[in-house]
């Protein structure tokens, strides 16, 4: 079943209808930038530019390198995952996963898609490249979707019985929730579909529908699968909490840049709330909307206007521009690589 070769063909390049949501997209996140962000902050643009002008010079060079070291653990979470793998095929994958994600509207499945080609190329057997993006996959959501929401919550309603310096929306809290109770759900439900039993059972029922030898297939996929989670959890799990601390250490420094002064247990608080936004679909990435909303959470915590704008300006850097630049550079790349042979 699974011998298709992927390395022979590019992923299918994006039709003009995604093309043209891409640009709605863009343009969504510069208004949100340009009006939005100011807007909810309450702070004036020619406010926003001062702030900025007075960052110290590391501010954003220290942002591009936590940007980068994010993207770099996140590829050695894809190389734990995919046995064989080598760091420049994996890195240049993942970059270009990631820089897909962000650019496209619905990216993260075209991103998924080129990571797959890319390591296939590389002369990965394609059982291999599925089940390590599936368990690589599953160790991000249940990190990024449940952990961090859940540590963020947690840690608003502490730092709010220790040191009441400010208030968020309460509103963040139910989104946090709501996040964290759809993601695990999809847990769940991922966790019943792997048990065997269950499986087994779907397979006999649309046994009549599969192709020959397709259910045999997807059992030892499954076996496969489970066996990675088992053997190299921490090895997957590792390098994405060490990335997710990567990014609350750029936002703790975007802060700190400004010249604000955030409790750490808030800030916490603050991340997790971006990690929230980053799931609304109406933005790749959730770009734009974090930041408009995070920086209006700043201002509830004491940090002023502008400060709290420019702030997130600096940690848009990190977020979204290193990812973006690594993607451009990886996608021409990957496409003129010339694949492994097998």
């Amino acid at each position: 079943m699974l011998t298709e070769d992927l390395g022979a063909a590019p992923p299918e390049r994006p039709g003009a209808g995604r093309l043209l949501a891409a640009a709605a997209s863009g343009l969504l996140v510069i208004a949100l930038l340009v009006w939005g962000l100011p807007w909810a902050t309450g702070a004036s643009w020619s406010e926003i530019v001062a702030s900025l002008g007075a960052l110290p010079w590391w501010s954003v060079p220290a942002m591009i390198v936590l940007g980068a070291g994010a993207l770099l653990l996140e590829a050695m979470t894809v190389r734990a995952a995919v046995p064989g793998s080598r760091p420049s095929p994996v890195l240049q994958g993942h970059a270009a996963s990631q820089g897909a994600a962000l650019a496209l509207p619905g990216g993260s499945v075209l991103g998924l898609g080129l990571l797959a080609w890319v390591l296939r190329r590389s002369g990965i057997a394609l059982p291999v490249v599925l089940t390590g993006i599936l368990a690589a996959s599953l160790v991000e959501m249940a990190i990024t979707s449940v952990l961090v929401p859940l540590l963020g919550a947690g840690s608003y309603l502490l730092g709010s019985a220790l040191t009441p310096a400010g208030t968020l929306a309460s509103g963040w809290l139910w989104a946090a929730a709501v996040a964290a109770a759809g993601a695990v759900i999809a847990l769940v439900l991922s966790a019943v579909l792997l048990r065997r039993g269950v499986l087994t059972a779907l397979l006999a029922q649309a046994d009549g529908m599969l192709p020959a030898g397709a259910s045999a297939e997807i059992l030892h996929q499954r076996e496969a699968l489970v066996g990675m989670l088992r053997r190299r959890l921490p090895a997957l799990a590792l390098p994405t909490l060490a990335a997710r601390t990567l990014q609350l250490a750029a936002l703790w420094l975007a802060i700190e840049s400004v010249g604000a002064e955030v409790p750490a247990l808030f800030v916490l608080a603050v991340f997790a709330l971006g990690r929230v936004l980053a799931l609304v679909p109406l933005t790749p990435g959730g770009a734009g909307i974090s930041e408009t909303v995070s920086g209006a959470a700043l201002v509830g915590l004491g940090v002023g206007s502008a400060d709290a704008a420019a702030a997130m300006l600096l940690l848009l850097v990190a977020m979204l521009v290193v990812p973006l630049l690594a993607g451009a550079v990886a996608v021409p790349a990957a496409l003129t690589r010339t694949p492994a042979r097998r």
